[in-house]
């Protein structure tokens, strides 16, 4: 299979996932700290040494395990590798060898650093770390010095294995599809020493690699339950014996006095609410929050001097101002045309405001991408 079939399988292989996370109606969501992650991943490297590096160009795959620390802060386990190519410039001649790097990474999440408070639905990590990598198989170099093409190298051979340092610095670029999951694309340079691969440039050799794949989280502190206040019933005081000071003294009965006409009966006002969620950067309602603006309406059409007030919200955690005052006002006008044109609630009736993410009507943050409405009688 050729390199650019390889990337076209994996990117195919990567939409599927993405896709299948979507249908289950998995948004991206506040996550805890610290919590755990495991991934895998595919693409292609190629060395940079003193030889064509379009030509060294070889498929790879890579496994990492690791935690989020912090939000901003994480480290992880890496290894990649599965075989690479080596070139003599005078002959021509390339061979073939297996390695694998391992390396303990740090992890910054620049995003984060930026801004500290935001979750986003894009992170973009600086990654720098070090270990050591092996390489075997080197039986194709063997044939080509028992041939004389290894242009001189010969005395550079090695047997069964080579052990060698490895630094590492790059990028990787992760889409949150939900809370569990997340799409990469990494990027990473790896500094091996100048002989793992059989030969000579008079300084350590440079492999850049370039990887797709998918990470999953699990664990992550949950939140404790918020207490629940329940009020003591009022201390009962016994009753104390009557005695022939506390008696009470009876007194002679009064005239009857004439009844004052009962007054007539104040009747109370009725009020109703109702609160709509919607999903992250949606402003359609859904088919069981479009159930509470039915009720809502029919509540309203039963008390025809009741007049309603609807107030449209977005989350302060993502978007932007801007686009979070959009959202707001493109939500509470979806729930009133609801209950004008579908419902059959008079305009007249109706009271529209929204406030973007300047109000944050409730503690958690994926809440407030609400809108509440308020109707009372007159």
């Amino acid at each position: 299979m050729n390199i650019s079939k390889l990337f076209a399988a994996t990117l195919l292989s990567l939409a599927m996932a993405t896709t299948a996370a979507a249908q289950e109606g998995k948004e991206a969501q506040t996550r805890s700290y610290p919590y755990f992650f495991a991934g895998i991943q595919g693409g292609a490297q190629t060395t940079f040494t003193n030889y064509d590096a379009t030509k060294l160009i070889t498929p790879i795959g890579g496994v990492n395990v690791g935690a989020m620390l912090a939000p901003a802060v994480g480290a992880r386990l890496h290894v990649s590798g599965i075989n690479n190519k080596g070139g003599f410039r005078y002959s021509g001649q390339k061979y073939d060898y297996n390695y694998a790097v391992t390396d303990l990474d740090l992890m910054l999440n620049l995003c984060r650093v930026l801004a500290p408070s935001k979750e986003t639905l894009m992170d973009l990590y600086l990654i720098g770390g070090a270990g050591f990598g092996v390489t075997w198989n080197n039986d194709d170099f063997k044939q080509l010095a028992a041939d004389a093409l290894a242009d001189g190298n010969l005395h550079l051979g090695w047997d069964d294995r080579r052990f060698v340092h490895n630094f590492r610095v790059g990028l990787q670029l992760e889409a949150n599809v939900s809370k569990l999951i997340g799409i990469n694309l990494e990027v990473t340079a790896n500094n091996l020493q100048d002989r793992f691969n059989t030969k000579l440039n008079g300084h350590g050799d440079w492999q850049l690699q370039a990887l797709i794949g998918v990470n999953f989280r699990f664990g992550g502190k949950k939140k404790a339950a918020e207490p629940v206040y329940v009020p003591q019933p009022a201390p009962v005081q016994p009753e104390k014996p009557q005695t022939a000071a506390t008696a009470p003294v009876e007194k002679p009965a009064a005239k009857p006095q004439p009844k004052p006409q009962p007054k007539p009966a104040e009747r109370k006002l009725e009020t109703t609410d109702v609160t709509v969620h919607f999903a992250l950067a949606k402003t359609e309602v859904t088919e069981e929050e479009e159930a509470k603006v039915a009720a809502f309406a029919q509540w309203l059409k039963a008390h025809p001097t009741a007049n309603a007030e609807i107030t449209g919200y977005a989350d302060a955690g993502t978007g932007n101002k801007r686009i979070n005052r959009n959202l707001s006002q493109q939500r509470v006008l979806a729930v009133a045309k609801l209950l004008t044109e579908k419902y059959g609630v008079p305009a007249a009736r109706i009271t529209t405001a929204y406030k973007g993410d300047t109000v944050q009507p409730f503690a958690a943050n994926e809440a407030n991408r609400v809108v509440i409405g308020t109707a009372a009688e007159k």
